[in-house]
């Protein structure tokens, strides 16, 4: 049986209120999370306070909470067992998911978010130094943003190993630097500390979270909040890398192409891509008709066309990114 059919079942569910039925929301649509998650962690996804949930858990026969989450474990892990996950999961899961990522990305575009984005984006384009703090998957993310914003330009340093490393870093923040925090489902003490130690510190605090109410958003002057429902109980990151994209969108101008350019520029001096393997693959790609054609002009002998090939796509390369940088 689903969550969903059981709680149609219970009875004082058609009595419930609106913010209880927001609360029953998250029992349907989140599932997994449900089964571990404390009432405080319900009432966050849920946008209500925890004495909400505790009365939902007795509107529907229970003690409190705990009871209530012990019997959701039970379906839970019994729905996992047959196969039936609900109406989060059809046949085809693969569809499923990816209508759930283009929803979640929908519903990410929202004025409060787009407002933050541009503001983080901003933050970081004025701080003298940027610090990314995460834990778990959302170090995913973070080492996106971390690694593109770097290429750009911004002097922009991961904390993502050991709390006691990551305080090094934001202990050296100043006025006027910024703190990125990264953070998906259950919420770390060290990261909460970690944000609080750069608010105090007079770093620009901002923070992508998939909950509304997160503890974060005390120390937060600018809060990203990503949806994360995935299908059968499971997490999905990709409107915060979709978030992460536009926040890397806004940075882009004159200044971060050509820093881009230079980072371009010096991976070619250091010969770091492997142009050969790139020019055999298009000398031998397939043609329409499926034949194998070349794609390049033929350079000489069989053995030597890749080197050659290779060759003019590292001018060609080199001449466009040359083209592509403004004028001093």
């Amino acid at each position: 049986m689903s969550i969903e059919a059981w709680l149609a079942g219970r009875q004082g569910h058609n009595t419930l209120g609106s913010q209880a039925e927001r609360v029953v929301h998250v029992f349907v649509r989140a599932p997994q999370f449900a089964t571990y998650s404390s009432a405080r962690e319900v009432a966050e996804r849920a946008g209500v306070n925890v004495s909400t949930v505790v009365r939902t858990a007795q509107q529907l026969g229970f003690e409190g909470w705990t009871d209530l989450r012990q019997e959701l474990r039970a379906l839970y892990l019994g729905s996992v067992a047959s196969g039936d996950l609900g109406p989060t999961l059809a046949t085809d899961a693969a569809a499923q998911m990816l209508r759930r990522d283009a929803a979640n990305v929908t519903s990410l575009a929202t004025e409060e978010n787009l407002r933050a984005i541009r503001a983080t984006a901003q933050a970081i384009r004025a701080a003298r130094r940027t610090v990314i703090v995460s834990s778990g998957s959302g170090a995913g993310p973070a080492h996106i943003l971390g690694h593109l914003g770097a290429i750009m330009g911004c002097d922009i340093q991961l904390a993502l190993g050991s709390a006691t490393a990551a305080a090094v870093q934001v202990a050296r923040l100043q006025e006027g630097d910024c703190l990125l925090t990264f953070n998906v489902w259950r919420l770390t003490r060290a990261l909460r500390g970690l944000t609080r130690m750069g608010h105090e510190r007079g770093a620009t605090g901002c923070v992508l979270t998939d909950l509304p109410s997160s503890p974060l958003t005390e120390d937060a002057d600018h809060v990203i909040v990503t949806p994360i429902e995935g299908v059968g109980g499971t997490v999905s990151l990709t409107a915060m890398v979709a978030a992460t994209q536009a926040i890397i969108g806004e940075l882009t101008d004159t200044e971060t192409g050509r820093a881009s350019g230079q980072v371009q520029q010096a991976w070619n001096n250091l010969d770091l891509m492997d142009y050969e393997a790139l020019a055999s693959g298009l000398s031998t790609a397939p043609a329409a008709d499926g034949s194998r054609a070349e794609r390049l002009p033929d350079t000489g002998s069989a053995r030597d066309s890749p080197r050659r090939h290779a060759g003019a796509l590292r001018q060609r390369w080199g001449r466009q990114w040359k083209q592509a940088q403004p004028a001093a």
